[in-house]
């Protein structure tokens, strides 16, 4: 069966801005959804593997002031990380995934990994991961031009993929989750020209991992921060289906609290344009297996990071929905 992928953009912005250079972070992301697609669509995979077009990144790292690229070394050992990343998913296929009904506990013991110690390794990288983000959501917050720059990649990337017919989707990681918010938040409600007649227009599917919307002190950044709660002007109203990702230990998306905060009273708004339930979904206690590249600074330190945006790619859930969305399956 031929796959007609003509009309199909996946546009993927990134979290924290210490980031490999543009095109390798491009290519890393774009593996991983792939051979993530691949374990159970193959034909699909290939079909992907042949249309570059399809994936668009919303680079916005360089933006920053005194952004310095990971290194050629670093990447180096960072690829061959996310190999392993994508390895094991494909060795235990849907295994990857905590199940609905499965113990927890049960699943990461099964794997060779103590909970506690799992936990505790992940409050190990908290530090390094919080300082990063607070120094970024604190400029975010302040500084009105460099928001305003690290808005702009993905706001061109909606306009194009509009402007060319093409129904896109959000795959958005970490800060990358609100500067998508805000994002659809302006295309929904602002009344300028150049957002205007993008009003109408929606995204098929928000996918959002390792977020940190869950956070009150987050919401207060957001241009919807001006509205009451349970009011239209609250929420974007663009969006056909929201899926949440957050991994167990990931200090940055510990919260659980999406349904009530965002999908239910966007339900009862009839911002989706269907009530079933798995328009809005929010998985959450997810096995993310990602290992920190080691050097001189974390020899002696937990090696697993569950914040680490290549575990969430590889989720298997992730993959069967974005399959479902290129195969024109969503309803």
């Amino acid at each position: 069966m031929a796959v007609d992928l003509g009309s199909k953009k996946i546009i993927m912005i990134h979290g924290l801005a210490s980031k490999p250079p543009p095109d390798f972070t491009h290519h890393l992301w774009r593996k991983t959804l792939t051979e993530n697609i691949r374990v159970s669509h193959r034909q699909l995979a290939r079909s992907l593997d042949a249309d570059a077009d399809v994936f668009e990144s919303a680079y916005w790292a360089n933006v920053i002031p005194h952004h310095i690229p990971d290194d050629t070394g670093y990447c180096r050992k960072l690829g061959l990380q996310v190999d392993k990343v994508i390895d094991e998913r494909r060795e235990i296929r849907d295994s990857f995934h905590v199940g609905m009904k499965e113990k927890v506990g049960s699943f990461f013991k099964d794997r060779g990994l103590d909970l506690v110690k799992l936990l505790a390794g992940a409050l190990s990288v908290k530090d390094d991961v919080m300082t990063d983000f607070l120094r970024e959501t604190e400029l975010y917050e302040q500084d009105q031009y460099i928001a305003d720059q690290i808005r702009a990649p993905l706001e061109n990337a909606l306009r194009r993929a509009w402007d060319e017919g093409r129904e896109p989707i959000i795959v958005s990681h970490s800060m990358g989750t609100f500067i998508s918010y805000d994002v659809l938040w302006r295309f929904s409600h602002r009344k300028t020209a150049d957002f205007r007649k993008y009003n109408d227009k929606r995204v098929k599917m928000f996918i959002t991992l390792g977020s940190p919307l869950g956070d009150s002190t987050v919401r207060g950044l957001l241009f919807a921060r001006h509205h009451l709660d349970h009011s239209q002007r609250r929420f974007p109203t663009n969006i056909d289906f929201w899926h949440n990702y957050a991994c167990l230990g990931d200090v940055v998306s510990h919260q659980k609290n999406f349904n009530n905060i965002f999908y239910q009273p966007m339900r009862e708004l009839n911002l989706f344009r269907s009530t079933k339930k798995f328009r809005s979904i929010d998985y959450v206690d997810l096995h993310n297996p990602f290992e920190v590249v080691s050097h001189a600074g974390n020899r002696n330190r937990e090696k697993r990071n569950p914040h680490k945006s290549y575990g969430y790619l590889a989720q298997p859930r992730l993959g069967s929905w974005i399959a479902d969305y290129l195969l024109d399956r969503l309803r």
